[in-house]
Order: structure tokens, then C-alpha cells, then sequence
């Protein structure tokens, strides 16, 4: 395990700080959407796949920019609540 680089430490612990807001999310009221579902669904594999990789020793380095990006969309899903759709609004078509 890679404990000695700080970057590695805190992008471990940046996506396990998505991982856990994306699994907390609760609708309360909100419309289901698919795309949002699996948009989630797909996020929390990916970002968990980080701290395993840590945790059994494949996961040796990251960047600056990796910190950086994981940290605006940290940020993002917090902000959101957790809510993929909301996040990702931008993306959506308005007729």
C-alpha cells in the first residue's frame, strides 16, 4: 500500500467521499430517471474501484489534475445532495 503520498491518500479518500453520497441518496419526492439511475450506478463503480485498488495494493499514484477534477465533482455531488440528475442538468435537452 501506497501510504507515504499524500495525493494517493486523498484521492482515495475524495472518491470514497462520492461513493458514499451517491449510495445515501434518497428521492423524497423526486421523478425517477432512468439515465440518472444508471448514470449513479456507473459512477459508484468507478469510483469505488479507487480505494479497492488502494486497499489490495494496486494503486500506486495519481496527479494534481485527478485531485482537482475529483474534487469539483466531490464538491457537485454534495451540493446536489447526491442527486446525479441535478449534477449533470447541464446535459439534459429542454424542447
Amino acid at each position: 500500500m501506497v501510504i507515504s503520498d499524500p495525493l494517493v491518500i486523498a484521492n482515495v479518500v475524495i472518491c470514497m467521499a462520492i461513493v458514499l453520497r451517491l449510495m445515501s441518496f434518497r428521492r423524497e419526492g423526486a421523478s425517477h430517471q432512468q439515465w440518472a439511475s444508471w448514470l449513479a450506478y456507473l459512477m459508484i463503480l468507478a469510483y469505488a474501484s479507487v480505494p479497492f485498488r488502494f486497499f489490495f495494493d494496486h494503486y500506486e499514484h495519481t496527479s494534481w489534475a485527478i485531485i482537482i477534477i475529483n474534487l469539483l465533482l466531490c464538491a457537485a455531488v454534495y451540493r446536489a445532495s447526491g442527486n446525479v440528475a441535478v449534477v449533470f442538468a447541464v446535459f439534459r435537452h429542454h424542447k
